[in-house]
């Protein structure tokens, strides 16, 4: 029997209408949330570990904090060795830089965990929620649907979406708090220089968002092919008698091949956009 003549024992008796590989399925999903709403959405489940979430900006913001506080102190540090030969300040100030590292790497350390726990906690309740409502849908749903994407989905998805917030968070907090201090910094040192420097950065800004939208579109399309991947192995092994009795092995290597490099080629579309990122920037 030719392999190639024939589909996939296993897909045979799905709906081919709603098959994932299927270019002409009726989009009926909800349109893509949008980054803010995506993360105004996820804060709404982390209010159970609030006390937590709270710690973990706290830690940002001293680390943010102490960020300029290490290069505003090499101007004292040199003019008082080098210029002032003033012995005070040359023993002082090490001492300062120091215990900064150190209150730094201790906040960078808290932060890194906090965030970390409380979005640990979050994959496990979205997964169980998208669980409780997976068990609960209608036999029709489960006719019209791939297994593998639904598999994905609680396996996959969650977490990818969670760490994406969680940095987002810890950008949008340290870092955010970080350019401040270096801008107020940067002000008092020369505010003309500052001033051409803020001025550029609508258009980082324009850059970024741009880059952002194409890397949401980008790991939208690889969670589909990594669901593509994983209905691929499932249909193969739950049907693996059919598939040898009928000599079907060639098209499945072929199928989960096809589906292998698709996920490949949308890696490393995302690796592109994120190494262009910084350049342009």
């Amino acid at each position: 029997m030719n392999a190639k003549a024939s589909a996939s024992p296993v897909a045979k008796n799905s709906n081919s209408r709603y098959d994932v590989r299927n270019p002409h399925i009726p989009n009926t999903m909800t349109p893509p949330a949008t980054g803010i709403a995506l993360y105004l959405r996820l804060l709404r489940h982390v209010r159970p570990y609030w006390k937590m979430f709270a710690g973990a900006l706290l830690a940002m913001a001293v680390t943010a904090a102490a960020e300029p506080a290490i290069p505003a102190l090499f101007k004292p540090l040199l003019d008082g060795s080098f210029v002032q030969k003033d012995e005070t300040m040359i023993r002082l100030i090490p001492l300062v830089m120091i215990a900064l590292f150190v209150v730094r790497g201790l906040a960078d350390f808290a932060s890194t965990y906090a965030i970390s726990w409380v979005g640990s906690r979050l994959v496990m309740d979205l997964r169980s929620e998208m669980f409780r409502k997976l068990v609960a849908m209608p036999t029709q749903f489960y006719d019209n649907s791939s297994t593998g994407t639904l598999i994905a989905h609680i396996v996959f998805n969650v977490t990818q979406v969670t760490q994406s917030a969680t940095s987002a968070i810890t950008l949008l907090v340290r870092d955010t708090l970080t350019i401040a201090g270096l801008l107020a910094w940067l002000l008092w040192l020369n505010w003309k220089l500052t001033l051409i420097i803020i001025a550029i950065a609508p258009v980082a800004i324009f850059i970024i968002r741009k880059v952002s939208g194409r890397l949401r579109h980008i790991n939208r399309q690889a969670q589909q092919n990594l669901g593509e991947i994983t209905h691929v192995v499932e249909e193969s092994v739950g049907a693996h008698k059919v598939v040898k009795i009928f000599g079907g092995q060639a098209y499945e290597l072929e199928r989960f091949g096809t589906a292998a490099n698709n996920a490949r080629r949308y890696f490393m579309k995302g690796i592109s956009a994120a190494a262009a990122n910084g350049p342009v920037v």
